[in-house]
Protein backbone atom coordinates (compact mmCIF):
# COMPACT_ATOMS: atom_id res chain seq x y z
CA UNK A 1 0.00 0.00 0.00
CA UNK A 2 1.47 3.33 -1.07
CA UNK A 3 1.39 6.34 1.23
CA UNK A 4 -0.19 9.64 0.10
CA UNK A 5 3.19 11.35 -0.23
CA UNK A 6 4.50 8.49 -2.37
CA UNK A 7 1.45 8.75 -4.62
CA UNK A 8 1.95 12.53 -4.88
CA UNK A 9 5.54 11.98 -5.96
CA UNK A 10 4.33 10.12 -9.07
CA UNK A 11 2.08 12.98 -10.22
CA UNK A 12 2.99 15.38 -13.02
CA UNK A 13 4.75 18.62 -12.16
CA UNK A 14 3.29 22.07 -12.70
CA UNK A 15 5.91 23.93 -14.73
CA UNK A 16 4.53 27.49 -14.59
CA UNK A 17 1.31 29.49 -14.51
CA UNK A 18 1.79 31.19 -17.88
CA UNK A 19 -1.01 29.20 -19.63
CA UNK A 20 -3.42 29.96 -16.78
CA UNK A 21 -2.71 33.70 -16.92
CA UNK A 22 -2.85 33.71 -20.72
CA UNK A 23 -6.25 32.01 -20.71
CA UNK A 24 -7.71 34.59 -18.32
CA UNK A 25 -6.23 37.52 -20.27
CA UNK A 26 -7.64 36.26 -23.58
CA UNK A 27 -11.05 35.76 -21.98
CA UNK A 28 -10.89 39.26 -20.47
CA UNK A 29 -10.03 40.71 -23.87
CA UNK A 30 -12.97 39.11 -25.67
CA UNK A 31 -15.38 39.96 -22.83
CA UNK A 32 -14.43 43.65 -22.78
CA UNK A 33 -13.44 44.58 -26.32
CA UNK A 34 -16.64 43.29 -27.94
CA UNK A 35 -19.12 43.58 -25.07
CA UNK A 36 -21.28 46.01 -27.09
CA UNK A 37 -21.70 43.44 -29.86
CA UNK A 38 -22.47 40.62 -27.37
CA UNK A 39 -23.61 42.11 -24.02
CA UNK A 40 -24.01 38.73 -22.25
CA UNK A 41 -20.33 37.83 -22.81
CA UNK A 42 -19.31 38.92 -19.26
CA UNK A 43 -22.06 36.69 -17.83
CA UNK A 44 -20.78 33.67 -19.74
CA UNK A 45 -17.23 34.55 -18.67
CA UNK A 46 -18.35 34.60 -15.03
CA UNK A 47 -20.05 31.20 -15.34
CA UNK A 48 -16.96 29.80 -17.03
CA UNK A 49 -14.70 31.11 -14.26
CA UNK A 50 -16.91 29.64 -11.52
CA UNK A 51 -16.72 26.22 -13.16
CA UNK A 52 -13.00 26.55 -13.88
CA UNK A 53 -12.23 27.37 -10.24
CA UNK A 54 -13.52 23.92 -9.22
CA UNK A 55 -11.75 22.20 -12.12
CA UNK A 56 -8.45 23.89 -11.29
CA UNK A 57 -8.89 22.98 -7.64
CA UNK A 58 -9.22 19.31 -8.58
CA UNK A 59 -6.25 19.59 -10.96
CA UNK A 60 -3.92 21.17 -8.40
CA UNK A 61 -4.95 18.91 -5.51
CA UNK A 62 -5.30 15.52 -7.23
CA UNK A 63 -3.61 15.55 -10.65
CA UNK A 64 -0.46 17.63 -10.13
CA UNK A 65 2.29 17.80 -7.58
CA UNK A 66 1.94 20.40 -4.90
CA UNK A 67 3.62 23.56 -6.23
CA UNK A 68 6.33 25.32 -4.27
CA UNK A 69 4.86 28.57 -2.86
CA UNK A 70 6.63 31.82 -3.74
CA UNK A 71 5.84 35.23 -2.24
CA UNK A 72 4.69 37.78 -4.84
CA UNK A 73 3.64 41.40 -4.40
CA UNK A 74 1.32 41.35 -7.44
CA UNK A 75 0.61 39.50 -10.69
CA UNK A 76 3.54 41.29 -12.31
CA UNK A 77 3.47 42.30 -15.96
CA UNK A 78 -0.01 40.81 -16.40
CA UNK A 79 -1.47 43.79 -14.52
CA UNK A 80 -0.04 46.18 -17.11
CA UNK A 81 -1.37 44.00 -19.94
CA UNK A 82 -4.87 44.01 -18.45
CA UNK A 83 -4.70 47.78 -17.98
CA UNK A 84 -3.74 48.33 -21.63
CA UNK A 85 -6.46 45.93 -22.78
CA UNK A 86 -9.06 47.85 -20.77
CA UNK A 87 -7.98 51.08 -22.49
CA UNK A 88 -8.13 49.43 -25.92
CA UNK A 89 -11.58 48.02 -25.07
CA UNK A 90 -12.94 51.54 -24.52
CA UNK A 91 -11.80 52.61 -28.00
CA UNK A 92 -13.03 49.45 -29.76
CA UNK A 93 -16.47 49.70 -28.13
CA UNK A 94 -16.71 53.34 -29.17
CA UNK A 95 -16.00 52.38 -32.80
CA UNK A 96 -18.45 49.46 -32.63
CA UNK A 97 -21.23 51.74 -31.38
CA UNK A 98 -20.45 54.47 -33.92
CA UNK A 99 -19.78 52.48 -37.10
CA UNK A 100 -21.56 49.12 -36.83
CA UNK A 101 -24.87 50.18 -35.29
CA UNK A 102 -27.61 52.57 -36.37
CA UNK A 103 -27.44 54.56 -33.14
CA UNK A 104 -25.54 57.55 -34.56
CA UNK A 105 -27.33 57.57 -37.91
CA UNK A 106 -30.76 57.41 -36.29
CA UNK A 107 -29.85 60.10 -33.77
CA UNK A 108 -28.55 62.39 -36.53
CA UNK A 109 -31.65 61.76 -38.69
CA UNK A 110 -33.97 62.57 -35.78
CA UNK A 111 -32.01 65.75 -35.14
CA UNK A 112 -32.39 66.86 -38.77
CA UNK A 113 -36.06 65.80 -39.15
CA UNK A 114 -37.90 67.09 -36.09
CA UNK A 115 -37.20 64.03 -33.92
CA UNK A 116 -38.94 61.67 -36.36
CA UNK A 117 -37.80 58.42 -37.99
CA UNK A 118 -40.74 58.06 -40.37
CA UNK A 119 -38.56 58.79 -43.44
CA UNK A 120 -35.38 57.17 -42.07
CA UNK A 121 -35.38 54.06 -44.30
CA UNK A 122 -36.37 55.93 -47.45
CA UNK A 123 -33.77 58.62 -46.79
CA UNK A 124 -30.97 56.05 -46.52
CA UNK A 125 -31.75 54.33 -49.84
CA UNK A 126 -29.75 55.43 -52.86
CA UNK A 127 -31.19 55.11 -56.38
CA UNK A 128 -29.56 53.45 -59.39
CA UNK A 129 -30.96 53.97 -62.86
CA UNK A 130 -29.62 52.03 -65.82
CA UNK A 131 -29.38 48.64 -67.52
CA UNK A 132 -30.02 45.73 -65.13
CA UNK A 133 -29.77 42.00 -65.89
CA UNK A 134 -33.15 40.49 -65.01
CA UNK A 135 -34.08 36.90 -64.16
CA UNK A 136 -34.54 35.93 -67.82
CA UNK A 137 -30.97 36.93 -68.71
CA UNK A 138 -31.82 40.02 -70.73
CA UNK A 139 -30.78 43.63 -70.05
CA UNK A 140 -33.53 46.10 -69.26
CA UNK A 141 -33.53 49.71 -68.14
CA UNK A 142 -34.81 49.83 -64.59
CA UNK A 143 -34.46 51.61 -61.29
CA UNK A 144 -33.32 49.93 -58.05
CA UNK A 145 -32.63 51.17 -54.55
CA UNK A 146 -29.81 50.09 -52.22
CA UNK A 147 -28.65 51.06 -48.74
CA UNK A 148 -26.00 53.74 -49.19
CA UNK A 149 -25.48 57.49 -49.19
CA UNK A 150 -24.91 58.24 -52.88
CA UNK A 151 -26.41 60.49 -55.53
CA UNK A 152 -27.84 59.30 -58.85
CA UNK A 153 -24.47 59.30 -60.61
CA UNK A 154 -22.68 57.45 -57.77
CA UNK A 155 -21.11 60.44 -56.03
CA UNK A 156 -20.96 60.37 -52.25
CA UNK A 157 -23.69 62.55 -50.78
CA UNK A 158 -23.07 65.40 -48.35
CA UNK A 159 -25.05 63.52 -45.68
CA UNK A 160 -22.44 60.69 -45.79
CA UNK A 161 -19.64 63.10 -44.90
CA UNK A 162 -21.78 64.66 -42.20
CA UNK A 163 -22.53 61.22 -40.73
CA UNK A 164 -18.85 60.19 -40.72
CA UNK A 165 -17.89 63.43 -39.02
CA UNK A 166 -20.52 62.88 -36.30
CA UNK A 167 -19.38 59.27 -35.84
CA UNK A 168 -15.74 60.29 -35.31
CA UNK A 169 -16.82 63.06 -32.94
CA UNK A 170 -18.84 60.50 -30.96
CA UNK A 171 -15.81 58.19 -30.72
CA UNK A 172 -13.62 61.00 -29.34
CA UNK A 173 -16.26 62.24 -26.87
CA UNK A 174 -17.20 58.72 -25.74
CA UNK A 175 -13.64 57.56 -25.07
CA UNK A 176 -12.70 60.78 -23.27
CA UNK A 177 -15.82 60.54 -21.10
CA UNK A 178 -15.20 56.89 -20.19
CA UNK A 179 -11.48 57.49 -19.54
CA UNK A 180 -12.39 60.38 -17.24
CA UNK A 181 -14.89 58.26 -15.31
CA UNK A 182 -12.35 55.43 -14.97
CA UNK A 183 -9.65 57.78 -13.65
CA UNK A 184 -12.10 59.34 -11.18
CA UNK A 185 -13.01 55.87 -9.90
CA UNK A 186 -9.29 55.08 -9.52
CA UNK A 187 -8.84 58.25 -7.47
CA UNK A 188 -11.96 57.83 -5.31
CA UNK A 189 -11.62 54.09 -4.60
CA UNK A 190 -8.24 53.09 -3.11
CA UNK A 191 -6.52 49.93 -4.31
CA UNK A 192 -6.14 48.78 -0.68
CA UNK A 193 -9.07 49.27 1.76
CA UNK A 194 -8.35 51.52 4.73
CA UNK A 195 -8.86 48.73 7.29
CA UNK A 196 -6.49 46.42 5.44
CA UNK A 197 -3.89 49.17 5.07
CA UNK A 198 -4.14 49.89 8.80
CA UNK A 199 -3.65 46.19 9.57
CA UNK A 200 -0.62 46.07 7.27
CA UNK A 201 0.96 49.06 9.02
CA UNK A 202 0.16 47.49 12.40
CA UNK A 203 1.84 44.23 11.42
CA UNK A 204 4.85 46.14 10.11
CA UNK A 205 5.18 48.01 13.41
CA UNK A 206 4.89 44.74 15.35
CA UNK A 207 7.56 43.20 13.14
CA UNK A 208 9.89 46.16 13.69
CA UNK A 209 9.37 46.02 17.44
CA UNK A 210 10.09 42.29 17.51
CA UNK A 211 13.24 42.76 15.44
CA UNK A 212 14.32 45.54 17.78
CA UNK A 213 13.81 43.30 20.80
CA UNK A 214 15.74 40.47 19.15
CA UNK A 215 18.60 42.85 18.32
CA UNK A 216 18.65 44.19 21.88
CA UNK A 217 18.74 40.68 23.31
CA UNK A 218 21.54 39.73 20.92
CA UNK A 219 23.50 42.84 21.90
CA UNK A 220 23.09 42.00 25.60
CA UNK A 221 24.29 38.45 24.97
CA UNK A 222 27.21 39.75 22.93
CA UNK A 223 28.16 42.10 25.76
CA UNK A 224 28.03 39.23 28.24
CA UNK A 225 30.28 37.14 26.03
CA UNK A 226 32.73 40.01 25.73
CA UNK A 227 32.81 40.42 29.50
CA UNK A 228 33.48 36.71 29.97
CA UNK A 229 36.30 36.85 27.46
CA UNK A 230 37.83 39.80 29.29
CA UNK A 231 37.59 37.96 32.61
CA UNK A 232 39.29 34.88 31.18
CA UNK A 233 42.06 37.01 29.68
CA UNK A 234 42.70 38.62 33.08
CA UNK A 235 42.86 35.22 34.76
CA UNK A 236 45.39 33.96 32.22
CA UNK A 237 47.52 37.08 32.71
CA UNK A 238 47.68 36.41 36.45
CA UNK A 239 49.00 32.87 35.93
CA UNK A 240 51.50 34.04 33.38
Amino acid sequence: MTTPWEADNDLAEQENLFPEYLEMVIQYGFATMFVVAFPVAPLFALINNIVEIRLDAKKYTELLKRPIPINCMSIGIWYGILDYMASIAIVTNAFVIAFTSDFISQTLWKYDHDNSLSTYVEGHLSTFEGAILNSTGSWVNDTCKYWDYRLKHGETSLYWWKLKAVQFIFVVVFEHFVFTVVRLIDLLIPDIPEKLEALIHLEDSFAREMMKEVIEVDLEKLEEVRNRVKVKKRQRQKYE
